[in-house]
């Protein structure tokens, strides 16, 4: 062998090479031995000692496997252990390596080692952990695990079945309290078991330290169990408050096995206003006007510009001055609509519907709609003449004029047509 540089003058210990084997034939066991190695330094010999090697495993030696336990269940989302046991036969030693033949989707199998040195008398224990996934479901699975060592295996299987595990579930009808302020409302609290469980859940409330906000629980305690279902009322009161608010109310359920939490939100209806006429039935002239004044109140933190339109009635006009306002958080704003007649309406009963659209500020649309009924009579008869509107009157007399003048020049011409002829 040749070595880089000046050889060491003192005596070198350690393993100088292995050789690989390649079986070529068949057979279960042989040994493989070394009969003479001859390695020099230049013209000096070194020492060398060789171990011999074996194909194989000798006639009435071998290694056996087990596991314990060969089956569990085990709930969604936990994990448990099995201890593979492997033992020598006839003083058997080597490395035994081990592996998972059968992976399963859903499972997570580990060895806390993958290899063990095994010799006679000694056996040697593997631990097996196997973790469920809690997104799956509950199903059954057989884990085949395989032990080999020079050319030797054996197996040995697992049965798994994964359970949920005994729990239960918490929810709240509605779990958005939609609550004006100063007003009251509740909420359904309702326990379900799940997976089997049964026993008492102790439920606990959390809320925001606000003046004037108050929520209590119907009962502090329920039982469950399969097949029968437990409620409480939560009532909740909010306080006066002259910005919009959202208050979360915190329900924590314990159990003996587990703990879960619920939120209750608080807020104030979607922001809107009220939208007022005082009266709906009103009674006006031909030819004359009236004045009406509109009033639109925020509510709920309505924020926002409203615009006033009404539907149009023949002979008439609508008019409002002005004809949009502007809301903020808890005023009112009012706007009159003057209803002018013509002289020429009709009489009678009539719809006229009065919208205000709403838009907020953040784009939201809110509308109202009041239908006003107007009541259109005739002038009264001290301003007619024989009953009769004066310009329709002085119409008629008008036509009854003219069509007069056109007959007397009629027959004032006839009457100079025959002088001219006799």
């Amino acid at each position: 062998m040749r070595q880089d540089g000046s050889p060491p003058t003192y005596p070198v210990y350690g393993l100088l090479f292995t050789i690989n084997y390649t079986v070529a034939g068949s057979g279960s066991y042989s040994p493989l031995e070394i009969r003479k190695a001859i390695m020099t330094n230049g013209p000096n010999l070194i020492f060398v000692t060789t171990r011999d090697g074996i194909y194989g495993i000798p006639p009435g030696q071998g290694f056996m496997l087990g596991a314990f336990p060969a089956s569990l269940s085990i709930f969604l989302g936990s994990r448990a252990n099995v201890t593979l046991n492997v033992s020598s036969l006839g003083g058997y030693a080597a490395e035994v390596d081990l592996a998972v033949v059968t992976p399963h989707p859903g499972l997570l199998v580990s060895f806390n080692v993958t290899s063990t040195a095994l010799w006679p008398n000694h056996p040697r224990n593997v631990t097996m952990t196997i973790a469920t996934d809690s997104t799956y479901e509950a199903s059954y699975y057989t884990i085949t695990v395989m032990a080999t060592s020079n050319g030797l295996s054996h197996t040995a299987t697992v049965s798994i079945s994964t359970t949920g595990k005994p729990d239960f579930a918490i929810s709240a009808s509605p779990s958005i309290l939609r609550i004006h302020a100063t007003n009251s409302s509740s909420s359904i609290i309702s326990l379900d078991t799940q997976f089997g469980f049964s026993g008492p859940v102790w439920l606990n409330l959390t809320v925001p330290q606000v003046l004037g906000l108050t929520a209590s629980l119907g009962a502090s305690e329920l039982t469950i169990s399969p097949g029968n279902s437990a409620t409480t009322v939560l009532d909740i009161h909010t306080p006066d408050s002259t910005l919009p608010f959202v208050y979360l109310v915190n329900i924590t359920a314990t159990s003996r096995l587990s703990s879960h939490e619920l939120t209750i939100v608080v807020t104030p209806p979607s922001p809107d206003f009220r939208f007022l006429l005082t009266g709906l039935e009103f009674v006006t002239q031909q030819g004359q006007s009236r004045t009406f004044t509109l009033t639109m109140t925020s509510i709920d933190y309505f924020r926002g510009q409203v615009n006033l339109s009404a539907s149009s009635l023949l002979g008439a006009e609508e008019i409002f001055s002005p004809p949009f306002v502007a809301l903020d958080f808890g005023i009112s704003s009012a706007s009159k609509m003057t209803l002018a007649t013509d002289v020429n309406s009709g009489l009678g009963n009539y719809n006229v519907t009065l919208t205000a659209l709403g838009t907020t500020i953040l784009g939201a649309n809110v509308t109202h709609v009041i239908v006003m009924i107007v009541t259109i009579t005739p002038l009264p008869l001290s301003n007619t003449i024989l009953g009769l509107q004066p310009l329709t009157f002085f119409g008629i007399i008008g036509a009854l004029s003219l069509v007069a003048v056109v007959a007397a020049v009629r027959k004032i011409r006839r009457l100079k047509h025959r002088q001219f002829l006799s």
